[in-house]
């Protein structure tokens, strides 16, 4: 599961991104467009397949441009004075070790709690199902709130466990994330590990970018 603890500063911020994003789509990741500027990360770096197939695991890392959307929960009490409880589906394009361009697919539920504002994992499929049903990636788990995938039949999914922000800027909120790779699809169907995210997005418009470091065993 995972969990956002935000500052009451940060909740203002928050507020900023219903404004504005409430009114926008996210749209599935075209997947001819990817920035060219984006390097490939090539295997040889790791050391190929044998190092691969080492049994404690190898490194892996993924660098992505991220869009996320807030999807309000009426029926739960949602107000745009109090931007709780919704949701936060989001896409990114970007790169990945053994993957080279990527694409990556998020979602995430916020609401009150007696601690104040939270933010766990959701259903990566909620928001989703269709653009992963295009890119022939079905059947995913329940408990797999984001994925990472070349579009071609490779995929690794992730389930978030830890979550805490860092309200910076009313343009600017940090985040680190604790994660657990659970499997996925193509070369990673029985991949596990875990790693740690570490990113930032911008409260006005939904913008941000990720970058993961994990041990992943495949």
């Amino acid at each position: 599961m995972k969990k956002i603890y935000l500052t009451w500063s940060g909740l203002s911020l928050i507020i900023t991104l219903v404004l504005s994003s409430c009114v926008q789509e996210i749209e599935a990741p075209v997947v001819n467009e990817v920035p060219s500027a984006v390097e490939n990360t090539v295997e040889a770096d790791l050391g190929g397949e044998n190092l691969r197939k080492s049994p404690n695991g190898v490194a892996y890392q993924e660098k992505f441009s991220n869009q996320l959307q807030l999807i309000p929960d009426f029926a739960a009490g949602f107000t745009p004075e109090l931007p709780f409880p919704a949701w936060y589906p989001g896409t990114g394009v970007g790169n990945a070790t053994y993957i080279g361009k990527a694409y990556s697919f998020i979602n995430q539920r916020a609401f009150l709690s007696e601690q104040g504002p939270v933010t766990v994992g959701a259903p990566v499929t909620m928001f989703h199902a269709e653009k992963l049903e295009a890119l022939g990636i079905t059947n995913v788990p329940d408990d797999v709130s984001s994925l990472t995938t070349d579009g071609k039949g490779n995929t690794i999914y992730f389930k978030n466990i830890l979550n805490v922000t860092n309200p910076v800027s009313e343009t600017r909120i940090n985040f680190v994330a604790d994660v657990e790779i659970i499997g996925g699809t193509g070369i990673f169907a029985t991949a596990s590990g875990s790693g740690k995210v570490n990113g930032f997005f911008n409260p006005g418009d939904g913008k941000g970018e990720t970058t993961l470091r994990a041990t992943i065993l495949f």
